[in-house]
């Protein structure tokens, strides 16, 4: 063999080895990689969209991936003065900290107290001689943290708004949701 034909030799007993071979790729099917773990986060959804003259369940502007802030938002009310109501919450996941006055009781007052594990009793009030809020806006809020994974609704029950005449406010509608932590 002369000098000139050894490199093709040697290519083409390069190219057969790796043909016979199955072209280097270990023989057999690779497994694809695991999914990653989901993220961490909290989801909450609103049962319905909110009308004229309601209160309703939004997530707010401080919610992160451990920390749901509730709004307890009235849209399109006239004379607002107060609300109360028990919410009943996915305790397991969820823990209560803390409640909030908004814009629309901007001078009142806020409480929120558990009665029963994963119930709160909660009332927020102008405080004196004053007008109800009218319009649309944030009532308060209700700040929870995660605990655990898991899923589950708010629901209200025991719900009345008042206006400023102490009167109870009639055809309020009241819209809860449904939240989803993931850990």
């Amino acid at each position: 063999m002369s000098t000139s034909r050894r490199p093709l030799a040697s290519a083409c007993l390069l190219a057969l080895s790796l043909v016979a071979c199955g072209g280097g790729g270990g023989g057999g099917p690779t497994e694809p990689p695991p999914p990653p773990p989901p993220q961490a986060g909290i989801v909450f959804t609103a049962q319905g969209a909110a009308t004229a003259n309601s209160i309703s369940l939004t997530s707010g502007v401080g919610t992160t991936a451990t920390t749901l802030v509730l709004e307890v938002r009235a849209t399109q009310v006239t004379d607002l003065y107060g609300v109360a109501f028990d919410l009943a919450y996915p305790n397991a996941a969820l823990q209560f900290t803390r409640a909030t006055a908004g814009a629309m009781l901007s001078g009142g007052s806020v409480q929120a107290v558990a009665s029963t594990p994963g119930t709160l009793v909660v009332g927020g009030t102008h405080l004196g001689n004053v007008a109800g809020a009218t319009g649309s806006g944030v009532v308060m809020t209700l700040e929870f943290s995660a605990v655990a994974a898991g899923q589950g609704s708010f629901n209200f029950s025991r719900n009345s708004a008042f206006d400023s005449g102490g009167r109870t406010m009639t055809g309020v509608g009241w819209v809860a949701g449904s939240v989803t932590v993931t850990r």
